[in-house]
């Protein structure tokens, strides 16, 4: 059944009928946030659900490795991250800083895209009927009909891999491949007494911005819920609760004065980070000594207690 509806569905979006489809299927989400909580869903979340589309193909990314676009993974996995990717902001020292950097005046030449909504989340009961799994690779290929050897299902099978990577010592992970899943993970962690906040812009850029004064800087909580989008055909976020605080930092554009508040988080616990990352050289500091600050892409969501 629910493959014939996933089936009728991917046909009609190719007769152009997807907005009415969306609009109906869509109201589950609606009515799942609103039996949780009684304000509006966030602009964030209502986009990925009305906004969206699903066209079974792997948004493209700047780097040819999907995996260096998505900066948890540099975290985790790699020694030397790349140039950072068109949504990622990064500081004129590099990508990374030190928690004392959060200053006014102190960040410069940091760059901000407009974030987007695709790929849009899958209606829950259609996503728990599609396989994720490394193990279910082939079926998951036959669902979204993309070929198996296509740079897609070569993307497909790394946000798998690293879905399915070990948690690191206290971290908490999940990857949420709808709305409902995404807020109960969040509602696991920090319980239901939370707030979602991400990147805002006083006007929308069509474009890179770049900024180099910092206005101000807010500490949102010592106890945060990180959820990075991944690449694949819908969306989908790798959440995960690890020893992090959070800040909203208040920046201006450089070039018109457009106003923005970006999203900055520093790790307490770099322990475990591999010696030689590349974090460490460029602030020339070791593992376990000092938190390691970042700035989030524009696309990441996250949870803080009220």
């Amino acid at each position: 059944m629910e493959f014939r509806y996933l089936f009728l569905l991917s046909a009609l979006s190719c007769l152009g009928f997807l907005g009415n489809i969306v609009q109906a299927i869509q109201q589950p989400a609606e009515v799942y946030w609103q039996t949780v909580w009684a304000n509006p869903m966030p602009t964030p979340l209502k986009g990925l659900i009305q906004s969206g589309s699903w066209n079974w193909r792997v948004p493209k990314k700047s780097h040819p490795n999907p995996e260096f676009n998505n900066l948890a993974i540099c975290l985790r996995y790699t020694i030397n991250c790349p140039p950072p990717a068109s949504k990622l902001i990064a500081t004129n020292k590099g990508t990374f800083f030190l928690e004392h950097d959060l200053q006014e005046g102190k960040i410069s030449q940091t760059m901000l895209t407009k974030p987007s909504n695709e790929p849009a989340f899958l209606p829950d009961t259609v996503a728990k009927s599609i396989p994720f799994s490394s193990s279910k690779l082939p079926e998951i290929l036959s669902y979204l009909k993309i070929e198996a050897k296509s740079t897609d299902a070569e993307t497909i099978k790394q946000t798998l891999d690293v879905c399915e990577s070990p948690a690191l010592n206290g971290e908490k992970r999940y990857c949420a491949s709808s709305l409902e899943s995404l807020v109960k993970f969040a509602i696991s962690q920090l319980g239901k007494n939370i707030r979602l906040v991400s990147t805002e812009f006083e006007k929308k850029p069509q474009k890179e911005l770049h900024y180099n004064s910092v206005e101000g800087v807010k500490k949102i909580g010592d106890k945060v819920v990180v959820c990075h989008k991944l690449s694949y055909p819908y969306a989908v976020f790798y959440c995960h609760k690890i020893d992090t605080r959070a800040y909203t930092v208040s920046l201006v554009s450089t070039s018109n004065g457009i106003k923005a508040k970006a999203l900055a988080v520093c790790h307490t616990n770099t322990t475990e980070w591999n010696a030689k990352h590349v974090a460490f050289k460029e602030l020339n500091v070791k593992p376990g000594t000092v938190p390691i600050c970042h700035f989030l892409p524009t696309d990441t969501l996250i949870w803080v207690p009220n």
